[in-house]
């Protein structure tokens, strides 16, 4: 998977940002040319044909609607998702909206956390999408769980509202990786409360959970939390199985693919990141490679490879699915400063 993120300004500030290394720092925005540039390069190799474009907030971007039919009218790509919080969906022309080929993941943050005003233009924006622009599974929510008593009371009324059937969860990382002296797996006990909560009331919602990268390593479920979510899965699958891919389904209601592979962030200078939270130290320019698979190889040489050896909790030193490469233990940022540090990840 790789995004490009076409500018750095955002209109929120979320507590939980992952880019917050770039977010809101300087004006930076990607020129067409450049976008040009990145978009042949994710699609070189016909290795992945899906166009993902983030931000910041890439509605902002001065370009979004030029480089979107640049992405749209590109007979390699499908689909052409935008990585969104929806604020400002009216800055999109209409015949972007009404494509095919057009998909959005929307960012939904809590009224608290983006402002009622802003919770409330969000709301409204989806339901003109799916009333005007026929928007109905083009779009999906995404919720970021960012501590233990996290309050997704909000996203039940939406659902219903807007009759979603998958919604996407991921576990946030603090930034930095700073767990305040807790490990890894202590952090995600520590919100497989309210995960799981949340997975349970998106069912009763009829409403599927996929979890994104961050979620929870298999170690942390009880065995009767782990078969009663399973049971679950089974009855969802029976009911909706042609509607998903296989691949989906492993990360669906519990994830069954525990290790982290590479997404690639190509910057608005078209320098690359191995994801967001190794971005201190994997900056390399795309124009260095050839192809996308290329710099994806490079990655899994020099960082996800090495990672396998490291281990940030005790219960993990030993672990058979950390040694044959089955599960990353959490967020490769928990093992950052060890593998770089210990030149084991570098990536000259």
């Amino acid at each position: 998977m790789a995004n490009i993120m076409v500018n750095e300004a955002c209109n929120l500030r979320c507590p939980y940002c992952f880019a917050e290394e770039f977010v809101n720092k300087s004006p930076k925005e990607m020129t067409l040319e450049d976008f040009q540039e990145a978009l042949n390069f994710v699609l070189s190799d016909s290795t992945d044909s899906q166009v993902n474009i983030i931000g910041g907030e890439p509605l902002l971007y001065k370009h979004i609607n030029e480089a979107l039919r640049i992405a749209l009218d590109d007979p390699r790509s499908y689909p052409v998702m935008i990585f969104t919080n929806a604020v400002e969906l009216d800055r999109l022309a209409p015949d972007i909206l009404e494509s095919k080929k057009f998909r959005m993941l929307v960012n939904c943050n809590s009224p608290e956390d983006m402002g009622t005003k802003a919770f409330e233009k969000m709301r409204q924006n989806l339901l003109k999408f799916q009333r005007d622009h026929s928007g109905d599974g083009r779009f999906r929510l995404s919720v970021n769980i960012y501590k233990p008593d996290f309050d997704y009371s909000y996203v039940i009324p939406l659902v219903r509202e807007i009759g979603f059937d998958v919604i996407r969860m991921s576990i946030s990382v603090p930034q930095k990786g700073d767990l305040k002296g807790k490990s890894p797996l202590d952090y995600f006990r520590e919100m497989k409360l309210v995960a799981m909560r949340f997975v349970c009331d998106m069912i009763r919602c009829g409403v599927i959970t996929g979890f994104d990268c961050n979620f929870l390593p298999s170690c942390v479920l009880t065995k009767d939390e782990h078969d009663s979510v399973m049971r679950a899965k089974e009855v969802f699958y029976s009911a909706l199985s042609r509607r998903y891919s296989e691949a989906f389904w492993q990360r669906s209601i519990v994830c069954e693919i525990h290790n982290c592979t590479p997404v690639i962030d190509i910057l608005p200078d078209l320098q690359a990141i191995r994801c967001f939270g190794l971005s201190e130290y994997t900056k390399r320019d795309i124009r260095d490679f050839r192809s996308i698979s290329q710099l994806r190889d490079h990655y899994i040489r020099t960082v996800d490879r090495p990672a396998h050896s490291i281990w940030t909790s005790e219960e993990c030193k030993d672990c058979d699915k950390r040694e044959y490469g089955q599960c990353s233990c959490g967020c490769l940022l928990f093992k950052a400063k060890q593998l770089f540090a210990e030149g084991v990840g570098r990536t000259s």
